[in-house]
């Protein structure tokens, strides 16, 4: 066993390795630490006090694991007790350090991540406004542009908003706007022309029934002229009750909401109960109305409008065919749905005609020359009552003269996937 001496020598010559670092060290012996060996502080001696207090080393010696703990401001120090068998006794080291040049490391990172926050709020903020200026000033110009528009006059032009860029996600949203801005500058239009025609139509009836009533005001008229100013003011009523009849029908279907009533309808008995109502008006002219259809004609669709539909288009064929002649329908059935035809024997209709007469208050060059009664409206009803079947209608020329005015009427399954096909495209009644 070594002497007591031998072991202090070891241990100076052990903490003596500390001196140069300007560390802090200190061995002692004893399984409770109290025989202090050898110590190193800033002065080196072994009469400075430790910094471990001595109450501490029982616990120090007593436990094999290292401890960390803190000695006092900007030093930390680290214990360790070892066993040694052959003496039966342990021996203790507590070894400490200042952390003053980590704390000034840390302090300095500390103060660059605080710039560097700084820094980089600085750089957000003005990047956020830099953007925010960017993305905000097309909208701002945009919305002046939209007030402008909408402190226009109605009947100012055309509205459509100026864009930039319009692959943008701004450009596409202003894109949609001046889609929306076409529609209602069209639909304002119709609108407008709906009532200047309107207007025009009725000026004619109401004048002639308003001048024939002031003349059979006057005094010393005969019976047979007031007879006749009667009648005359009696047949430019019917007109006028015919033309708000078509009117009203035409002002239902305007926004295309007209609800379609569907019931089962016999095509067939329809034709045949239309050409009933006008055998009148055909006799007077000598024509003759022939129908054809197929073994089942049984479709669901608006009776009403499909009455309607077949009525004018008749009505038509009667009144511009020559007497004598022949008017065919026929009724068959098609892939997907119903078609119906009506064959006349009257003027061919120009290339420039056919493509406007289901137009409203459209009247051809030789219905006005020929002062044929109307309003210019059957034509208009019956494209906009098939439309809302989702069907189409049509007029094709025949030879060597004659007009072939064919009605395709889908079947409701079909006219629902017409109808998605072409959600977006405008109808113009």
């Amino acid at each position: 066993m070594p002497s007591a001496a031998s072991l202090k020598r070891a241990a100076e010559a052990t903490v003596d390795q500390f001196r140069l670092s300007g560390m802090y060290g200190e061995i002692r012996i004893g399984n409770d630490g109290r025989i202090l060996l050898a110590r190193v502080s800033e002065t080196g001696s072994l009469d400075t006090p430790g910094r471990v207090p001595d109450a501490e080393w029982p616990s120090i010696a007593r436990d094999d694991a290292s401890r960390i703990f803190a000695m006092g401001q900007s030093l930390r120090g680290v214990s360790k007790s070892l066993w040694f068998p052959a003496e039966q006794q342990r021996v203790s080291v507590v070894v400490a350090g200042s952390t003053d040049l980590l704390e000034d490391t840390l302090a300095s990172f500390r103060r660059f991540l605080a710039e560097l926050a700084l820094a980089g709020l600085l750089l957000a903020v003005a990047g956020g406004y830099w953007l925010a200026a960017r993305t905000l000033g097309p909208i701002a110009a945009l919305t002046d542009q939209v007030q402008r528009m909408a402190a226009r006059p109605p009947g100012g032009g055309p509205h459509r908003v100026d864009l930039a860029n319009e692959e943008d996600e701004l450009g596409r949203l202003g894109g949609m706007f001046n889609v929306l801005l076409a529609k209602i500058d069209s639909a304002a239009d119709h609108m407008r022309t709906f009532l200047a025609d309107a207007a025009h139509e009725m000026k004619t009836p109401v004048a002639i029934v308003r001048t024939e009533a002031e003349l059979s005001l006057v005094s010393g008229r005969s019976s047979d002229e007031l007879r006749q100013a009667l009648s005359s003011i009696a047949a430019e009523s019917e007109r006028l009750s015919h033309l708000v009849r078509d009117l009203t029908l035409l002002a239902e279907g305007q926004a295309l909401e007209h609800p379609v009533q569907r019931r089962l309808v016999d095509l067939e008995e329809l034709v045949r109960d239309v050409v009933h109502s006008l055998r009148l008006p055909a006799a007077e002219k000598g024509i003759h109305v022939s129908v054809e259809a197929a073994e089942r004609t049984e479709y669901k669709g608006d009776e009403r409008l499909l009455r309607q539909v077949i009525t004018n288009l008749l009505e038509n064929a009667i009144k511009f065919s020559p007497s004598g002649s022949r008017i065919e329908i026929g009724v068959s059935e098609q892939r997907g749905g119903y078609e119906l035809e009506i064959l006349d024997r009257a003027g061919t209709l120009a290339p420039e005609e056919r493509t406007r007469i289901f137009d409203r208050f459209y009247r051809t060059p030789s219905a006005r020359d020929a002062a044929a009664t109307g309003s210019g409206l059957g034509l208009a009803i019956v494209q906009w009552a098939v439309r809302l079947h989702g069907g189409d209608v049509r007029v094709e020329p025949r030879t060597p003269t004659g007009n072939r005015f064919v009605v395709r009427l889908p079947t409701p399954a079909s006219a629902g996937e017409r109808r998605e096909s072409q959600k977006g495209v405008e109808v113009t009644i």
